[in-house]
């Protein structure tokens, strides 16, 4: 399938970068100046926008060339957006964010041990009452359809592919970014184990984080079998 971006490829990859950030602060209630941390922020698309909304954003990533690419462009929209470079199973905050979101499916990098630790993680950083947001492909709906993408920016200077392959739970999702211009190349590859709703919610249930709805997409659909993505919303007990 191929599709045009729209805006910079770097940063606003996917055409629904708007749609997700209205659904992320329309399911919770975001106020300004809430405190917000975006979990694996990667180029930092959804922080960025969400901080022009007057969110307290701090945005976390592995990777620093993400976190180059991401303060460059929070330069540019002048807004103010904390960035980390810090793997998520090291991060050690205390009761100080509102909400936490991961996108995109930012999570199962790890092992089943390590990927519940990073959730206990989250809990910890939230406030009593706080509230996670995850967002994963739904794994019941990955068997059945062909997950390979291609975007084209509409000038020609970007294209971005994603190849994803599902076996026994585990996802590999490879993705190339190219500079048509210059031939820069950026490609990454990504192990992912797959959770469904029910293992996802137990593993939450475990570590204080109460799951309070589900949806299907970020077009506030319900969340079945069908639906390509698993969003899941959990609160701090």
């Amino acid at each position: 399938m191929t599709q045009e971006l729209t805006g910079d490829a770097k940063f606003n990859s996917f055409a629904g970068t708007e749609q997700e950030v209205q659904f992320i602060a329309s399911v919770l209630n975001l106020k300004k100046d809430t405190k917000l941390l975006d979990l694996y922020c990667g180029y930092g698309r959804h922080a960025i926008e969400l901080a022009k909304m007057g969110v307290n954003i701090t945005g976390i990533d592995a990777t620093q060339a993400f976190l180059d690419i991401a303060r460059q462009k929070a330069k540019e929209e002048k807004v103010d957006v904390a960035f980390r470079l810090c793997d998520m199973r090291e991060m050690d905050y205390t009761s100080e964010f509102d909400y936490i979101i991961n996108m995109f499916a930012a999570f199962g990098y790890f092992s089943d041990e390590e990927n519940a630790q990073v959730l206990k993680r989250v809990s910890k950083a939230l406030r009593s009452g706080g509230f996670f947001l995850i967002d994963m492909i739904n794994r019941d709906w990955m068997v059945r359809n062909n997950l390979n993408r291609y975007w084209r920016h509409p000038s020609g200077e970007y294209v971005l592919s994603y190849k994803i392959e599902l076996k026994h739970g585990i996802v590999t999702m490879n993705r190339i970014l190219i500079n048509q211009v210059t031939g820069d190349k950026t490609q990454h590859e990504f192990v992912l184990r797959s959770y469904s709703l029910d293992e996802l919610t137990s593993i939450l249930d475990k570590c204080g984080l109460k799951v309070r709805s589900t949806y299907g997409g970020f077009a506030f659909s319900r969340y079945g079998t069908d639906s390509p993505r698993m969003i899941i919303i959990a609160q701090k007990e």
